[in-house]
């Protein structure tokens, strides 16, 4: 069994950081226990600016921002009211021109 990695020092990360590329610093720091902002902050230090650390973690797969809570349900919802309201109109509509097209004719 592997013995599991400690995280990085913010010393240690700064050093691979300029040892190597960020995004792969990002994979291994990550693989170790690293946080985000523990990345993020050794970044800053070594001259990286927040963008292009945050740029660095997406590429390496990680997400930067917490996922949304309700997981997409208020899309979901606001879908499903939005086809209910389609359909009750074209109901409305197929109402209205059967009743005007039989007191035409």
């Amino acid at each position: 069994m592997k013995p599991t990695p400690e995280p990085f020092t913010k010393t240690e990360l700064i050093k691979l950081i300029a040892a190597s590329t960020m995004p792969n610093v990002v994979k291994i720091a990550m693989k170790a226990g690293n946080t985000i902002p523990e990345i993020t902050e050794a970044g800053l230090e070594a001259d990286y600016t927040r963008q292009g650390v945050h740029s660095a973690i997406r590429s390496a797969g990680f997400r930067t921002r917490s996922e949304r809570s309700d997981k997409g349900q208020t899309l979901k919802v606001k879908i499903g009211k939005l086809i209910e309201e389609a359909r009750a109109l074209e109901a409305r509509l197929t109402q209205q021109s059967s009743g005007s097209s039989g007191s035409n004719q």
